[in-house]
């Protein structure tokens, strides 16, 4: 079966179908800000020329806008009413030259089974939902990095895998989403949806309680995930150490053929990527089909691998504690095919850095669009 056939039938592992229409904000002057990114966006609030409140207004109205054509099918938000007045704080923050990092007023959405001790319902188990009483570890953690929290995916919108979250990010109602692997995986939806995630070593980002397990980053890029953890861990990145270039110069990298075969188009796309990865200096060793966590970090050790290599797709258990990263590669019939990066646990910077340097060396991410009869086809 060919891959555009599993993602529209949903047939292959469980895979729910992915939400493919794109958002079409109102006109305005700021509107390309929405999709560029988080740099670009700290830049014109260091500089003045926008502030917190107007981006988190802009996102705001692009949801709106959605809604209003009846576009059912994308990833609901279940909007944080206080999410304009959060972004009123961190611009009165900024104006005393109080600015938390890199996230300070970037709007987040959250999966809906992460706490929030506001207004917004969270899911504590299918299908209930309460207010909670507090914020967990994750919530927490975002709101000291300055994030505003404009809301939670729909409890409605989720199934087996979280695709319908990923697509939140990658129509353009937000820059930045934390989901979670409670019960799917983090890094097979955004690939699917054309995004950056990163899935980190275990509990590194785990809360208490109830929450999930594991939460990790979606976003656009490589950097801008790499912050959304940072914030999730409560590190420090250094760009200069961690974000480096010459990241797959000298690594050991595993071509994990146990996730090939799937799709010979996507097979093709990892085959370019792999050729990429020996350009910028990575030695690719062939390996052995290798199965479950276990015999991952087996497979890492005995061959002293820095990673592992091969298509995102659901042939790693979401349950792994392994730290799993996926870049976009390319596309395969219109949609997106990420690269995924396998590393040993607690080797997550490392990885980083490796999904870094292909990033840059390839610049493969594409905002996808698609033709009209699709988009109302989904409707």
């Amino acid at each position: 079966m060919q891959r555009s056939q599993m993602l529209r039938s949903g047939a292959s592992r469980g895979v729910s179908r992915p939400v493919l229409a794109r958002a079409t904000a109102p006109a305005s002057p700021m509107a390309h800000l929405l999709d560029a990114g988080v740099l670009p966006q700290q830049q014109m609030m260091q500089a003045g020329k926008l502030s917190s409140h107007a981006l988190t207004s802009q996102y705001l109205a692009r949801i709106r806008s959605l809604c209003s054509i009846g576009a059912r099918a994308y990833a609901g938000i279940e909007i944080n009413p206080d999410a304009l007045k959060i972004a009123l704080e961190m611009d009165r923050e900024r104006q005393v030259y109080k600015v938390r990092g890199p996230l300070h007023g970037i709007p987040i959405v959250l999966r809906d089974n992460i706490a929030t001790g506001d207004r917004m319902k969270t899911r504590t188990q299918a299908p209930l939902a309460t207010h909670a009483s507090c914020d967990s570890f994750v919530a927490a953690r975002l709101r000291a990095a300055g994030a505003v929290i404009i809301g939670k995916s729909n409890l409605r919108q989720w199934a087996a895998v979280s695709v319908p979250h990923a697509s939140a990010s990658w129509a353009g109602l937000t820059i930045l989403a934390v989901d979670s692997a409670a019960d799917g995986s983090i890094v097979a939806p955004a690939s699917n949806c054309g995004l950056v995630a990163i899935k980190p070593t275990g509990r590194a980002a785990g809360g208490q309680g109830g929450e999930p397990a594991t939460a990790g980053p979606m976003a656009p890029s490589v950097r801008e995930a790499a912050w959304l953890l940072a914030a999730l861990t409560g590190e420090r990145l250094a760009d200069g150490l961690t974000l480096d270039l010459a990241g797959l110069q000298g690594r050991r990298i595993g071509v994990a053929r146990s996730l090939f075969g799937l799709c010979a188009g996507t097979d093709a796309v990892i085959e370019q990527a792999l050729l990429v990865l020996r350009e910028q200096g990575a030695e690719l060793i062939e390996q052995p089909p290798a199965s479950g966590s276990g015999g991952i970090e087996t497979l890492l050790r005995s061959h002293a691998l820095d990673a592992l290599v091969g298509p995102t797709c659901h042939g790693v258990s979401p349950q792994s504690d392994l730290p799993h990263i996926t870049v976009p590669a390319g596309m395969v019939g219109g949609l997106p095919v990420g690269l995924s990066f396998i590393g040993p646990a607690h080797g997550d910077m490392p990885l980083i850095a490796m999904a870094y340097a292909y990033e840059q060396a390839t610049l493969h991410r594409r905002t996808p669009a698609l033709p009209s009869s699709i988009t109302l086809a989904l409707r």
